[in-house]
């Protein structure tokens, strides 16, 4: 018997997992795809307070994300590197009394910070490379917090292993029967669990999977938000990302991104479907328009290397607008019979918060010790001081570091292991690797390793796809 069965392998639902199996709770997460192969690695890669959501007065959801960007620097060092972002002031938008005052919240919200406060800049003088066109003079500088997304999420389903969660991907639910005292669940495998407790944490399905899997009528209600980017040749030198306020007053961020890129996004376009989510040519010409509204250099289809587009799953708070839709979190939970709680909305910076919330709200229905330790407790390969003599070669090891933090020597025995790598797949990619995250970290397909687990697929060759295939297949 089960306390909790958790459905969903997003933020949300490993976060949940992590936090549920840290109290001595026995855990079963069930994704039916790959760990976070929807809305979680489909992000702007940041975490952030959200300073545009200021203007629409959501200072507890503010306050909130900026205490757990403090929190997530802390406990996940080797996926996270803090970023400036430079706003330049455009006067016919916002003026610049009201920019301060955003700023100064934004600096006193969170608490005691550890990232530079912001400050006053001049575009012209105070970078090496300024790619904004001339008549843009001063603007604002902010931190903020990038985040491997989609290494987020796994380590945190990792954590949750290691600490006695069962987590199942790709893997369907068939059936599910509600008794007074429990619920009883068939597996596309043939398994059949029973658990106390299920936690719908579906994302954009969520509604969907209550109505069809469980019968049950949400009074909720949700919008669904594609937000969709492009990976663009880099742009510009230098470390400096943008926040670029536009005449919707929707705002487009330029995020530096793996040292040969720029990072764009993201757009709020309400979609029906939450399935194979792409971006639309509209979107793609709204982020290239926006964007070359504001630099000297003009970029065109040419310079995409890639995009992507995810689907966020927002609470309907019946604003006309899906910008100005928020971006909180809020449960529902049905006990006729066995309880089951559901997730609505949320988002990659409160994750951690959320989970404690959603256990708050189970500890009515299962015993468990009502403390909080997420926070304190450093994430899989997070003890990055750690430095002993490795055998891979040197010319792998900042990306590898850059991935795995300390895991690395974990890696290097599989280095070991393998003949000094194994079979060479691509520059970047031996089979050492491979076999390590078809062992280690949950990997089933090429997709699971080019896409989420690294961030090689952007650039990896086309002809190299079936050789890696068929390593892979070796090793599962």
């Amino acid at each position: 018997m089960q306390d909790l069965v958790i459905i969903g392998g997003g933020i949300n639902g490993v976060g949940i997992a992590r936090d549920a199996a840290g109290r001595g709770l026995k855990v079963t997460l069930i994704e039916k795809d790959d760990i976070a192969s929807k809305t979680s690695s489909w992000s702007t890669k940041l975490i952030h307070g959200g300073i545009r959501y200021l203007e629409n007065y959501e200072f507890r959801l503010v306050r909130e994300s900026l205490k757990e960007r403090e929190v997530i620097k802390k406990i996940a060092p080797h996926i996270t590197k803090p970023i400036r972002f430079v706003l330049p002031h455009v006067p016919s938008l916002r003026p610049s009394w009201l920019i301060r005052i955003g700023l100064l919240l934004y600096d006193w919200l969170g608490g005691v910070i550890t990232l530079p406060k912001s400050r006053f800049v001049s575009l012209q003088e105070d970078f090496k490379e300024n790619p904004l066109k001339d008549n843009f003079k001063i603007g604002y500088e902010y931190s903020d917090l990038f985040v491997d997304d989609a290494r987020l999420v796994l380590l945190n389903a990792e954590d949750a292993i290691n600490r006695g969660a069962n987590i199942l991907t790709n893997t369907s639910i068939v059936n599910t029967i509600r008794n007074k005292n429990d619920w009883e669940i068939s597996l596309n495998t043939g398994e059949t669990l029973k658990s106390k407790v299920i936690v719908n944490a579906t994302g954009p399905y969520a509604v969907d999977v209550l109505n069809s899997l469980f019968k049950i009528k949400s009074k909720k209600k949700l919008r669904l938000i594609q937000g969709s980017h492009l990976i663009v040749n880099k742009i510009y030198q230098g470390e400096q990302s943008y926040i670029l306020q536009l005449n919707d007053k929707r705002i487009i961020f330029l995020i530096p991104y793996l040292n040969k890129y720029t990072l764009i996004g993201t757009t709020d376009h309400e979609v029906d479907s939450y399935e194979n989510p792409k971006i639309t040519n509209e979107e793609k010409n709204y982020l290239i328009n926006s964007v070359n509204e504001f630099i000297k250099t003009k970029i065109c289809d040419k310079d995409i290397v890639w995009t992507y587009a995810g689907v966020r799953p927002l609470v309907e708070d019946f604003n006309e607008k899906a910008s100005k839709i928020t971006r909180d979190y809020t449960f529902e939970i049905n006990d006729t019979l066995a309880p089951i709680l559901t997730i609505f909305g949320g988002k990659l910076t409160t994750y951690r918060k959320l989970s404690e919330h959603a256990l708050d709200k189970l500890s009515n229905y299962l015993n468990f010790p009502n403390k909080s330790w997420t926070g304190k407790e450093i994430l899989p390969g997070g003890n990055i001081a750690i430095k002993s003599k490795l055998d891979i070669p040197e010319n792998m090891i900042a990306r590898l570091e850059n991935i795995y933090g300390d895991k690395i020597y974990k890696l290097n025995e599989y280095f070991l292991k393998l003949d000094n790598g194994g079979e060479k797949i691509s520059e970047d990619l031996y089979e050492y690797e491979v076999k390590y995250l078809v062992d280690e970290e949950l990997v089933k397909t090429a997709d699971d390793i080019l896409f989420r687990r690294t961030k090689l697929g952007i650039d990896f060759p086309t002809n190299l796809k079936e050789k890696l295939n068929s390593i892979l297949k070796r090793h599962l």
